[in-house]
């Protein structure tokens, strides 16, 4: 399948969350997730912390480059309550994750907090320069790009990833880590038009990263997922042109959803692949043959 395609390989797509995908529907007692970059009440990033909440994690753990509102803490445990939930402990950390002392730090103090156990990892932490020709951007934003979006997702692995496979082996007296670890990308690296040239490479090299964390580490119990949240007006697209980000579509409770649902048990089938939050995931389930006979979701070069 070539690259043009990818975002239309389901005809059924939503722009809001919808019964499939609840996370009343969903059991993850007992399991400890981070997210980075949900610091923000219209963000993607606390829509899926919402979503974690409503599911019964035990542990949420944000980490943002801004503090966490108290606010935000008691809405995350108001959200579990109400969906008749016990209430999750909320660990926040302020971190710059594109700095790896910063993010060791980070994990330190989170992994205290959660005895050592870790089950899902979402990276969605990113960063978008304002839209320009390379010899009208600014260098230092334009490489900025790339230290978050890629930078920043090394150093969140490599703090990480050893507590996620950890949490695999446990004995039987615990329930086996989730060991899963979920990329935010963007159909902008599908994709090309004038400006955004530093996000949209930044976010296609998160799609092969991902294939190749999966091969590095899937014997070891390792489930890689890369997500195009899809077109959810948010704080990072104030740098694009207002004629596009007036036009996005999606709510954050589509990607915050669908996230927690593709982490909810463990879907090696779809490991190292690429999946696009807009798409039907029960159209998608029904399609797992298909994906998975073709070897289809991943980037490829057709000539």
């Amino acid at each position: 399948m070539s690259a043009r395609r990818f975002p239309d390989f389901l005809p059924s797509v939503h722009a809001t969350t919808y019964p499939f995908i609840s996370p009343t529907r969903l059991d993850l007692s007992g399991r400890t997730v981070i997210v980075t970059g949900g610091a923000l009440v219209d963000g993607i990033g606390f829509a899926a912390a919402l979503a974690f909440a409503r599911a019964g994690a035990a542990g949420i753990a944000i980490l943002d480059q801004h503090s966490v509102a108290d606010e935000l803490v008691a809405q995350l445990k108001h959200a579990a309550v109400d969906a008749g939930r016990t209430e999750p402990q909320v660990v926040t950390h302020r971190v710059d994750i594109t700095s790896l002392a910063a993010v060791q730090a980070a994990r330190d103090a989170v992994l205290d907090a959660f005895s050592g156990r870790l089950d899902v990892l979402v990276n969605n932490a990113a960063f978008q320069e304002p839209y320009a020709p390379l010899l009208d951007a600014d260098p230092a934003t334009y490489w900025r790009t790339w230290e978050v979006n890629v930078g920043g997702l090394f150093n969140m692995a490599r703090a990480f990833l050893p507590a996620l496979l950890a949490a695999r082996s446990l004995t039987e007296e615990s329930t086996p880590g989730l060991a899963t670890m979920l990329n935010v990308s963007s159909s902008g690296a599908l994709s090309a038009r004038p400006g955004g040239g530093s996000y949209r490479t930044s976010k296609l090299a998160i799609l092969r990263w991902t294939e190749s964390l999966q091969l590095d580490y899937g014997t070891q119990g390792l489930l890689a997922f890369c997500v195009n949240p899809g077109a959810v007006r948010t704080q990072i697209t104030v740098n694009e042109p207002s004629e596009l980000r007036d036009r996005l579509p999606h709510k954050p409770d589509l990607p915050g959803d669908t996230i927690v649902w593709l982490v909810s048990s463990r879907r090696e089938w779809l490991a190292g692949r690429y999946v696009s939050c807009p798409w039907d995931m029960e159209e998608l389930v029904r399609r797992q043959q298909e994906i998975v006979e073709g070897d289809k979701l991943k980037v490829r070069l057709a000539i």
